[in-house]
């Protein structure tokens, strides 16, 4: 009966605080993930993650507030503030036990774009050799490409890689799955297609490890919900 009552007055107490206490939300400028729309005349948070974040904590009930800040920053708060949670952040092994994790938001795939009107197909690494690869110098899928043994053509900006693979010169370009689509939007290029995944990566909104277990399954439950009705789907679909 004693841990009927104490187990009670815990779950009592942790609706009650998650209810007046705010989130803490933080992010980065990551388009399309996330995107300062004060760079565009405009004010506040815009993306794919934020969009369908936003509706996670509008359908929660949840007060919160959302703050853009240095990656760095963003990820600090997350780890050392309470109640607080980054996005969008990639889930790897080396973070799982720095967080407890909702999610998750958004696919973020290093993969090969062809032309539009391209008949090229890969079915394996190998094929890469036969084909000339663009990247960003300096950038994780240009050292990706590196690192399975693919000399890639690099340029100093992502955008250029757009206009080359436009102009047939360069066959594909390694890029994320949808931020290589919106960078070239924005230069004009469209009906880019995904011939090949080189890794699968999922982001996720990282919470401090004090979040109690209650607000975090909470939280995943609306995205399931959110999932089955298509609302990802819609989102993703503004930005490619």
């Amino acid at each position: 009966m004693t841990r009927y009552l104490l187990l009670l007055v815990l779950s009592v107490f942790y609706a009650s605080w998650a209810g007046a206490q705010a989130i803490k939300l933080t992010t980065e400028h990551y388009p399309p993930y996330n995107i300062d729309l004060t760079l565009e005349g405009k004010t506040g948070v815009g993306g794919a993650s934020t969009e369908i974040v936003l509706e996670m904590m509008r359908r929660s009930g949840y007060s919160y507030e959302l703050d853009l800040m240095s990656w760095k920053r963003a990820y600090g708060a997350a780890q050392e503030d309470y109640y607080t949670g980054v996005f969008s952040t990639t889930r790897t092994e080396k973070r799982e036990k720095l967080f407890k994790w909702v999610g998750p938001i958004a696919n973020n795939n290093y993969v090969l774009l062809a032309n539009g009107q391209s008949d090229i197909e890969i079915n394996s690494i190998d094929d890469l050799e036969r084909f000339s690869v663009g990247a960003y110098r300096g950038s994780a899928a240009g050292s990706l490409v590196k690192s399975i043994g693919i000399d890639a053509e690099l340029v100093r900006s992502d955008h250029l890689n757009t206009l080359k693979l436009q102009r047939n010169r360069i066959d594909l370009w390694v890029t994320g799955n949808l931020y290589g689509p919106y960078l070239a939007k924005q230069y004009g290029v469209t009906g880019l297609k995904e011939v090949y995944t080189l890794r699968e990566a999922q982001m996720y909104v990282a919470f401090n490890l004090s979040t109690p277990d209650e607000v975090i399954a909470k939280l995943n439950g609306i995205l399931r919900t959110m999932r089955a009705e298509g609302f990802f789907e819609k989102v993703y679909a503004q930005y490619r």
